[in-house]
């Protein structure tokens, strides 16, 4: 019966696209991102209760577990957020279009782009909530020490946007929290105690109704 749920639900969610508008988000560099760290991003969809619904885009090495000198599992703590509600098995991942929700992500992939992203995706009519996830490696500060966070220094941070039905005014994300800085979760973590430098990683993010 929940296998059966979770196929309707899939099923359901997918036909809310048919009627669907075309949203820009722009994604502002900032300091952060400018210094040559080449961050790691992810932006999806979910709806009002917080379940998954699409990615809309996702840097390469993220999607792809292209890490240099990096694990074959991937480095989940880079987008752990992300990894999790769109559970995107990094263990099983790394044999390209392994399944339709592969060949789903590999469309919206790209390199890190360099000053910035903007992209237009198809969201659903109904009320939504998108959510970017952003992570620099080596952003290390006096909190989060090589000693103490190995290869990810500061956790990723998530930022969101509450998308009404019928919305065609401009929206700005806000900051919600930080991500499990090993992956071992998908849990957004409300105190942000001692990240600074990641918090420069972006300077804005809004969508636009087009």
């Amino acid at each position: 019966m929940k296998k059966i749920f979770v196929v309707l639900f899939a099923f359901l969610a997918m036909a809310a696209f048919v009627h669907a508008r075309e949203v820009t988000v722009s994604i502002g560099a900032g300091d952060g991102w400018k210094s040559g760290k080449d961050p790691q991003l992810a932006v999806w969809v979910e709806d009002e209760q917080g379940r998954y619904i699409k990615t809309l885009y996702v840097t390469q090495k993220a999607s792809g577990l292209s890490w240099i000198f990096g694990p074959k599992e991937g480095r989940p703590e880079s987008l752990p957020v992300w990894y999790h509600v769109s559970k995107h098995d990094a263990k099983k991942s790394a044999v390209k279009n392994s399944s339709p929700e592969e060949k789903e992500i590999d469309a919206v992939t790209s390199a890190t782009p360099k000053g910035g992203l903007v992209f237009k995706q198809k969201i659903g009519d109904a009320s939504c909530v998108i959510k970017v996830e952003v992570n620099a490696s080596f952003d290390y500060n006096s909190t989060w020490t090589k000693k103490n966070s190995g290869v990810n220094g500061q956790p990723s941070l998530v930022y969101q946007a509450v998308v009404p039905a019928g919305q065609k005014e401009e929206l700005t994300f806000e900051l919600i929290g930080s991500g499990s800085p090993d992956g071992s979760d998908g849990s957004i973590h409300k105190n942000s105690a001692g990240i600074d430098s990641a918090k420069t990683i972006v300077r804005i993010i809004n969508v636009t109704f087009n």
